[in-house]
């Protein structure tokens, strides 16, 4: 104590220095942990940076604009193949129930009157044969219409008018001797025809849920081979995106005739009457010599008529609604 009495000022400057040292060292300490992690954050940071450096492309200025480029180019060429997926020609469908209605019952009448007053290739008047009141696909509206309530489901009818009105102008122009039915996919939904109405299985039709939309058709009609050619040639052409997706064929079996038969059973009974085989005629290189005289035997074939039912359809590619930006030029 008497020591600090005495020496008062140099202990009092004393322990301020030794507070100084202590904070300081306080302060050295703190820096040097800033320091540290400072240190460890910047090597972090540059090893982060060699490893972009050496990826491929390189995030450089110049390598972000032939980026951008790039997307620019992609996004029209999107642009493009959606342009070429949609069809060139747009069927420009109605909404309106009652007008929709209205065109039905006009179709009905149009091809009423067109298979009813036919002329063929040579300007004949042949008339394709229908069933009585024959609605070709609309049955249900023959005589009157229920004009629909939802817009989509008037705007669908009334594409299905156009699709068929489309296959039976080609179908007439290729001379069928009769049209025997035309069946639709029937959307009209609760009522007797779409419960027994056409509809298409689903391994033969392209319809895929959210990417692909069909509408079916069936025609049945009668006449001969160069009617159906005809008619597959007309859709070939690709006027509109339909697609033939099955074809049936079915040929009349024709009768033998009751003289016909019994003659060749009266021949048959008289060799056996005799016991003799009935001997072939003699044909030229088989030990008979040909007459150069005779006519060449030709086989007579003839053709016959065919029924013909036909499965198609309308295909319409869904394209998803995109929103694409304007991409803004690298500052």
């Amino acid at each position: 104590m008497g020591f600090l009495k005495k020496n008062l000022i140099f202990c009092i400057v004393i322990f301020l220095c030794l507070a100084a040292f202590g904070v300081g060292a306080f302060l050295a300490y703190t820096q040097y942990n800033a320091a540290s992690k400072a240190e460890r954050n910047l090597a972090n940071i540059e090893s982060q940076l060699r490893g972009l450096l050496q990826q491929d492309p390189a995030p450089a200025e110049a390598n972000v604009a032939a980026a951008q480029e790039n997307l620019r180019q992609l996004t029209a060429s999107l642009a493009q193949i959606r342009d070429e997926l949609q069809p060139e020609t747009a069927l420009d469908t109605s909404a309106d129930g009652v007008s929709v209605i209205a065109g039905i019952q006009q179709y009905i009448t149009k091809f009423q009157r067109l298979t009813a007053r036919h002329q063929n290739a040579d300007g004949d008047a042949v008339a394709i044969q229908t069933p009585d009141n024959f609605a070709f696909g609309f049955d249900q509206y023959i005589t009157e219409g229920q004009v629909p309530a939802d817009a989509a489901r008037a705007s669908q009818l009334d594409k299905q008018r156009q699709i068929l009105s489309y296959l039976l102008t080609q179908l007439i122009a290729a001379d069928p001797q009769s049209i025997e039915a035309v069946s639709r996919e029937v959307l009209e939904a609760g009522t007797e025809a779409e419960q027994k109405g056409f509809r298409i299985t689903p391994d033969v039709s392209a319809r895929v849920s959210g990417a692909i939309d069909t509408m079916a058709f069936s025609l049945t009609f009668r006449g001969y081979t160069d009617s159906l050619r005809r008619f597959l040639n007309s859709l070939a052409r690709f006027e509109l995106p339909i697609v033939v997706r099955s074809i049936q064929v079915s040929r009349p079996v024709v009768a033998e005739k009751p003289a016909a038969k019994k003659r060749r059973n009266q021949v048959a009974n008289l060799f056996d009457f005799f016991g003799q085989e009935e001997v072939p005629a003699a044909t030229p290189g088989a030990g008979a010599a040909a007459d150069p005289a005779a006519p060449e035997q030709k086989p007579v074939i003839e053709e016959n008529v065919s029924q013909f039912t036909i499965i198609l359809e309308f295909i319409e590619v869904i394209l998803p609604d995109t929103n694409t930006r304007e991409l803004s030029d690298p500052a």
